[in-house]
């Protein structure tokens, strides 16, 4: 195994190049200056000679492009590492080998055709990928990691998996979710760094599976946190979306109005290869056609050039951010912004608007609209979640009337949050990407995420707006990940991606590989069944949207 990159001693050598008067990202400041994504792959000359499995997913599919790794060779080596590892970590559900490997050499033919021809394909072609256990894919089973669904067989095939299967991924199998994404904890998950630790919730497999090198990139989903959560907790990287940027079709609902689909994978690069392969316009899922189109050419892959790094780039810091925070949290965050100052961002204090306490109403009652097909077996729920899928169900009492009101202020709070941008001149905020400096994994058994409890995370599911999150240092504490998180305006992916990549650049504690001991397991290895009879690819009751309501960018008139 490669030993990892030390963050303290990256932190260092770049600050001490700063000092020595020498830029070296050169990073113009996108949303002002119009640059275009940098969307490219690496030389595949560059990239290290090392266990396939440890690769990034940028660096995997410059090598699967050129010729020089075959897909069989990449999925080898992560299978062969999750047999060795994941009997410590047990973030897959079920795998799929025998699709795999008929995937690995269906993309191999692809991928020597392009060669041949010319012709581009798809980066993602060839690439081993995961699954959270909410995304349908017909004939596999889909169980929600809940013995409510634990003989459930997917019916058809999601938005999500439609996309990726068309280019060329190889689906390696589900990953477990926190019951029903739910929680916060994802407890039958163990975090890489430490395994008496949660991974974060509810994409905790998803989060671990790449963090441990078994995948080098998941699909997640993020209600409350979901994705950000666990990417701060594993170290890896995550990218949740502009509401309606990526379907939710055929995808297993916590809430429809806060679901939000996205990729993860060990660098903000990776997740963004992966965004621009799910983003886009759906037949299936009118909100997806809201917005503007994918920026052509994909999402970025590296720093634009330029002369001044983040010059220009104002970043909104919210009062009382690291007020909940321990103290080397607190001290990681502060060095992350000192980073981001030293790179020419300018960081500026604000207020930021506080979701109004009615939306929890409005959540839950969504929450029992679903589960409310499932009232007969609230027995096989987790002993902790079953009282809130029995509230939840309770709460469909809320008359109608209340329940549109409670959408008026959602709208109310999305344009006060776009007014802050709008009174602040800001481009990106930042705010920690977890309260908590490791947390035991039955710390928040019986709260969902919904609650908030262990993140400011909500205002990026109620505005809809676009959030990123990635490491940028280690607790001397616990010796686990922390991260941040950054948030744009609605449908402004790109213009965020760079500015993260520009920091993630500077802090490359993404590349350090958690200690995982070697603990075999005989993986829970799946093969296909006849397709659940539907309607619904979910094969459950009530998982298509009833409504859904497209991000804005109106600042009203509140």
């Amino acid at each position: 195994m490669v030993g990892p990159v030390s963050f303290e001693t990256s932190r260092r050598r770049f600050l001490g190049t700063m000092a020595g008067g020498l830029v070296g990202l050169g990073l113009m400041h996108p949303a002002r200056a119009g640059a275009r994504p940098a969307a490219r792959l690496p030389d595949p000359g560059t990239v290290p000679v090392i266990d396939p499995a440890l690769l990034s997913a940028v660096e995997a599919a410059s090598l699967l492009q050129s010729g020089q790794l075959h897909p069989r060779e990449l999925l080898d080596a992560c299978l062969r590492r999750s047999r060795d590892h994941d009997g410590g970590v047990g973030a897959w559900i079920h795998l799929y080998p025998d699709l795999a490997y008929a995937a690995a050499d269906a993309a191999a033919t692809r991928l020597s055709a392009a060669r041949a021809s010319g012709e581009p394909v798809s980066p993602v072609c060839g690439l081993p990928i995961a699954l959270k256990d909410l995304f349908a894919v017909g004939g596999l089973p889909l169980t929600a990691s809940s013995n409510v669904l634990r003989d459930n067989v997917a019916a058809g095939d999601s938005g999500v998996w439609r996309r990726l299967q068309e280019a060329g991924a190889v689906l390696l199998g589900h990953v477990h979710t926190d019951e029903f994404a739910i929680g916060v904890v994802t407890p039958q998950v163990a975090n890489p760094w430490n395994p008496q630790y949660s991974p974060g919730g509810s994409s905790g497999g998803s989060a671990a599976a790449v963090a441990a090198r078994f995948v080098p990139l998941s699909v997640g989903s993020d209600t409350g946190g979901s994705l950000r959560l666990p990417a701060s907790s594993c170290g890896v990287s995550a990218i949740k979306p502009t509401y309606g940027r990526i379907t939710s079709h055929g995808m297993i609902p916590l809430t429809w109005t806060r679901d939000h689909p996205g990729p993860i994978g060990h660098s903000l690069a990776d997740a963004s290869l992966l965004l621009g392969v799910l983003a886009g316009a759906e037949a299936d899922d009118p909100v997806t056609a809201a917005g503007p189109g994918v920026p052509e050419g994909g999402y970025p892959l590296v720093p634009p050039s330029g002369t001044a790094p983040l010059a220009g780039v104002r970043i909104g810091v919210p009062h009382g951010a690291t007020d909940r925070l321990a103290p080397e949290l607190r001290r990681l965050f502060d060095e992350f912004l000192a980073t981001a100052r030293a790179l020419g961002a300018e960081t500026v204090p604000v207020s930021m608007p506080h979701p109004p306490d009615s939306l929890l109403a409005g959540d839950t009652a969504e929450m029992g609209a679903y589960h409310r097909q499932f009232v007969d077996r609230l027995g096989d729920y987790r002993i902790d979640l079953a009282p809130l899928v029995s509230a939840a169900v309770a709460s469909l009492a809320l008359p109608v009337a209340d329940y549109f009101g409670l959408e008026r202020d959602r709208l109310r709070y999305q344009h006060q949050y776009n007014a802050m941008f709008r009174d602040h001149d800001l481009d990106v905020i930042a705010l920690p990407g977890a309260l908590d400096d490791g947390c035991p994994r039955d710390a928040f058994a019986g709260l969902s995420v919904l609650s908030g409890v262990a993140g400011d995370v909500q205002w990026a599911n109620y505005t809809g707006a676009p959030a990123v999150s990635f490491p940028v240092g280690r607790s001397a504490v616990t010796g686990l990940p922390f991260g941040v998180q950054l948030g744009a305006l609605p449908w402004q992916e790109a213009a965020l991606i760079s500015v993260g990549l520009a920091l993630q650049e500077a802090l490359p504690v993404w590349r350090d590989v958690p200690p995982v001991a070697p603990a075999p397991r005989e993986l829970p290895v799946a093969t296909p069944a006849a397709p659940g009879p539907g309607p619904d690819p979910t094969n459950t009751l009530g998982a298509a949207a009833p409504v859904r309501t497209p991000a804005t960018l109106s600042t009203g008139g509140w």
